[in-house]
């Protein structure tokens, strides 16, 4: 029960490519013959939720060209930091060229994704001859018109540089592959875990197959298996069985001989694109039947796991009730279904709603509510304010509510991270951001509610921290997210409650809401 198939060169040989350094004895701008590969580097990000309402326009990302990537990723754990560190490993010369990321919602406009794609294409035809290319790409990307987004990116790339190129792509554990994209790379690396906290090692890996294959010792050859499951993201914790022991089996896998790499990507269910699912990939040195026989092996293992792939979280009631019951404090509640690292609004009230209706006690939320959070500035410290929060991106994250407080702290909303915690980020700025007393007395009753300007993702405790809150001394903390904010709330909690809540990022999402995913996946024949 799973779909696969090698992955052999099928390539245009009539493209002229742009032109390519000669190996290691290129020649460099002012004509003085090189003696090390000169590696491009680049990458073009976004995890696109076909359910949020929220667009992605060119206002949304951020876009970082030459010196500037190597200066902002370089002190960080994402895997463009892993090419960076791999120029001293592996003995190549760096080319950054364009870096764009934006955070997850709704897919590109077409314009977005043009205009990126062709700043990234523009790049590519002025840089200085290069030996090979390093590129980041989520595999979770979509754009109007375009529903493969990342995979049409490489094609073009690959019609560029033409069919010989040396390309080595790095995927997100998220990615929906598709057998075009896996076509025109000569790897495609994925990260081994959720969080995702391994992304430099895996730009690494990546640095060091390219430079093999520009060196003549290793031919990378692709095959790739999509079982028949959807994969709940309720399942993606890569330190937990079902996903472990299968992730453990494909680390395995790479030390057999013959064996490049092996991937997993679990999927992203809330790209509605004929790909989305698991998929199992692997990269053989030359051997593309070895390649084919382990993805299947894997792939069947993970279609062996399929009666495990049923979600059962509770809902927002139970779940509150739960946390107010538990003598472990403080308890992690995760609103599913407002997963912001997932795509969706950021300002759903539902948790909130529960925790102020059972009368909960110090508890934390964050809510994106720029307008909230500059009537809060004006008031100023110290003050009171009434008014609606929440519930204005859509009508399905629970309605706006109104609340009553005391503006306890404002805050510009940066912070930094320097340990690994998901996506690799060092430096983060969530706008404008109040801190509101709700229902608090001298007993320390009632509960703090944060309100940002920019959405963003619960992927390190600082987002709390850095506007004066102390998590040790709360009762329930609320995260909007699902597994990636395990690495940044596990180390203060000593319990986690994953909250089956209604939003764009919802676990519970009917088969018939989808257009152009398979509707043969196990999940959905239940």
């Amino acid at each position: 029960m799973i779909f696969s198939g090698v992955i052999a060169v099928k390539r245009n040989a009539h493209v002229a490519p742009i032109k390519r350094a000669e190996k290691t004895q290129g020649l460099g701008k002012r004509g003085r013959r090189r003696t090390i590969m000169r590696i491009g580097i680049a990458g073009f990000t976004h995890e696109s939720n076909s359910f949020s309402v929220i667009p992605t326009t060119l206002r949304d990302f951020q876009v970082w060209e030459g010196q500037a990537i190597i200066d902002h990723f370089a002190p960080t754990f994402h895997e463009i930091a892993g090419y960076i560190a791999g120029a001293k490993e592996f003995s190549y010369e760096l080319s950054p060229l364009v870096a764009a990321n934006a955070t997850p919602a709704g897919p590109l406009t077409a314009a977005t994704y043009e205009t990126l794609v062709g700043r990234l294409l523009t790049a590519l035809k002025n840089a200085s001859a290069l030996d090979g290319l390093l590129l980041a790409l989520h595999g979770a990307m979509v754009a109007a018109g375009v529903p493969h987004a990342d995979a049409e990116t490489v094609h073009r790339i690959r019609e560029l540089l033409g069919p010989d190129f040396p390309l080595a792509v790095t995927h997100d554990y998220h990615g929906n592959v598709s057998e075009d994209l896996v076509t025109d790379v000569d790897a495609l690396i994925i990260y081994k875990t959720n969080p995702h906290i391994d992304q430099r090692e895996r730009g690494l890996q990546a640095a060091s197959i390219l430079v093999r294959t520009i060196r003549g010792e290793v031919k990378p050859v692709t095959a790739i298996a999509k079982p028949e499951v959807l994969f709940n993201i309720a399942f993606h914790n890569t330190s937990r069985s079902p996903m472990e022991p299968l992730m453990q089996a494909a680390i395995e896998t790479e030390k057999k001989p013959g064996i490049l790499a092996c991937s997993i990507a679990a999927g992203y269910q809330y790209a509605d694109v004929p790909a989305m699912g698991p998929s199992i990939v692997v990269v053989a040195d030359g051997d593309p039947q070895l390649a084919q026989r382990e993805a299947d092996r894997l792939g069947q293992r993970m279609w062996n796991t399929r009666a495990q792939l049923i979600p059962h979280a509770p809902d927002a009631a139970t779940a509150v009730q739960r946390a107010i019951a538990s003598e472990h404090k403080p308890v992690a509640l995760f609103d599913l279904g407002d997963n912001i690292g997932g795509g969706s609004a950021g300002d759903g009230t539902t948790l909130l709603r529960e925790l102020i209706n059972q009368k909960a006690n110090r508890w934390v939320v964050t809510i994106y509510d720029p307008e909230a959070a500059a009537a809060c500035n004006q008031v100023g410290i110290g003050g009171t304010v009434s008014l609606t929060v929440g519930g204005k991106t859509d009508d399905i994250h629970g309605s706006a509510l109104l609340i009553t407080g005391k503006v306890r702290t404002l805050h510009d909303g940066t912070f930094e991270e320097t340990e690994r915690r998901h996506g690799g980020q060092r430096y983060w700025d969530q706008g404008l951001t109040a801190v509101i007393e709700v229902g608090r007395s001298t007993s320390r009753r009632g509960g703090l509610l944060v309100l940002n300007s920019r959405r963003t993702s619960p992927d390190s405790i600082h987002q709390i921290t850095c506007v004066g809150i102390q998590p040790l001394q709360q009762r329930i903390l609320v995260a909007k997210g699902a597994v990636a904010p395990r690495a940044a709330y596990e180390p203060v909690c000593v319990e986690v409650i994953e909250v089956d809540t209604p939003g764009a990022t919802t676990i519970n999402r009917s088969k018939n809401k989808f257009y152009q995913a398979r509707k043969t996946l196990y999940e959905w024949r239940q």
